[in-house]
């Protein structure tokens, strides 16, 4: 009889072989022991589910009402939401980007590279690459006709007139003209005016952001932010209303009367208003740069504009490279702003008195419908050279909103919306 040599210390055999973990493998011992803890584990998380379940169970009435305050809060905020979009004016499209007034010429171009600290020869032989610059500037620069002013030895001109109507045309702004309108409209409120007129077409451009907040303030809700404005390090400063309102009712409205070469500080009020005041703009879309402005005068009469920082309106909008479009739009050439109120001895109110001898257009063409045609109706006394010796200057402009102001005094208040 042979033996088995094992190589090992007794004589029993192999030894079984070890898993990793060092348990063996084919113990019936150790399967057992490990499948009795498995059953452990999942008894545990099985009473723990039902004490939490057995522990949550009287707080779910309370958490079932919550959740569902909750859910009516957010239906009844929607419902809020449609309604106020329902019930809000709706405002005019977005217009395009402004286009410069006409091409650069040789000699602006080397000023506008003079002043960006350019080669002014190189932009004197090519003025067209200064012009694609201004162009792709969004809004940042741009070149304008200068303000032609028709009364420019008045900061503003303030006057109630026929109707009543209380008019306001503001040339410069600042806390003194605030306090003056302020004290106009407590004369004027005891006559029951029609609505008040604001005339922006003549305000300068280049005008600090503390006299655009200070006229702001006349006519938004005290404690309300205006609008941000940001320098080019990423400083902030934020500018709120914080001046007492003239507190206009809704029985008297605001016409804002907006032109072309209304830019800068001009046009951030105008923004403002119409977007936080329910002003009713009226006239022709603005310059498109509702911004900190400097004005640098070119030699050939026109001005270089180029915003300082960036303007942020409630909402993240900023406030150049689009211009802003009225409410009301008065197109053509019968409403230049060429025989607006010149100042001496003729008021104001003798710009707005209809005389029957002008081309007026009919009601399609202030709204813009096409093929809109042109009435005119012509005395029969006087010849066209007598008329127009005799007639006074007329303010298109101001004339349509007196004519607004009457027409929204006799609609229903629950329609002036």
């Amino acid at each position: 009889m042979r033996e088995c040599s094992t190589g090992g210390t007794s004589g029993t055999g192999p030894s079984a072989p070890e898993n990793k973990s060092g348990i063996a493998s084919g113990r019936p011992e150790d399967i057992e022991s490990s499948f009795g803890m498995k059953t452990l584990r999942i008894l545990f998380l099985i009473f723990l589910g039902i004490g939490i379940g057995v522990g949550v169970t009287p707080f779910l009435p309370g958490i079932r009402a919550h959740w569902d305050r909750i859910l009516v809060k957010i239906q009844n905020r929607r419902e809020r939401m449609a309604k106020v979009e329902e019930i809000a004016p709706a405002r005019p499209a977005a217009l395009p980007a402004p286009k410069p007034v006409s091409p650069l010429r040789p000699a602006e171009a080397a000023e506008i590279a003079r002043l960006l600290g350019s080669d002014p020869a190189a932009a004197e032989a090519n003025p067209g690459t200064v012009t694609r610059m201004l162009d792709q500037s969004a809004g940042t620069m741009a070149v304008g006709e200068s303000m032609k002013l028709a009364s420019p030895d008045r900061p503003w001109v303030a006057e109630l007139l026929p109707g009543p109507i209380a008019y306001w045309r503001v040339r410069t702004m600042g806390a003194t003209l605030a306090e003056a309108m302020g004290r106009d409209w407590a004369a004027w409120r005891q006559k029951n005016p029609l609505g008040a007129v604001l005339d922006l077409r003549e305000c300068l451009p280049a005008q600090s952001l503390e006299s655009a907040a200070e006229l702001c303030a006349l006519f938004v809700t005290p404690g309300e932010i205006l609008f941000t404005w940001r320098d080019g390090t990423g400083k902030e400063k934020v500018f709120r209303s914080d001046r007492q309102p003239l507190g206009l009712n809704p029985a008297a409205p605001l016409v804002v009367l907006v032109g072309t070469n209304l830019r800068g500080a001009g046009e951030v009020v105008a923004t403002i208003l119409q977007e936080r005041a329910g002003a009713i703009l009226l006239g022709q879309a603005t310059a498109g740069q509702a911004a900190w402005l400097a004005e640098s005068r070119l030699s050939s009469g026109r001005s270089l504009f180029r915003s300082r920082g960036e303007i942020l309106f409630p909402g993240g909008r900023t406030g150049y490279g689009r211009p802003l479009p009225p409410d009301v739009v008065l197109s053509g050439a019968n409403y230049v702003d060429a025989e607006i109120w010149t100042g001496g001895e003729m008021t104001i109110a003798s710009t707005i008195v209809e005389v029957p001898a002008i081309k007026r257009a009919r009601e399609s063409t202030l709204i813009n419908e096409d093929g809109a045609d042109v009435e005119e109706i012509i005395s029969s006394s006087l010849s066209d050279k007598e008329l127009e010796v005799k007639r006074p200057p007329q303010d298109r402009g101001l004339q349509r909103a007196g004519d607004l102001l009457r027409a929204l005094r006799k609609m229903p208040p629950n329609r002036r919306a």
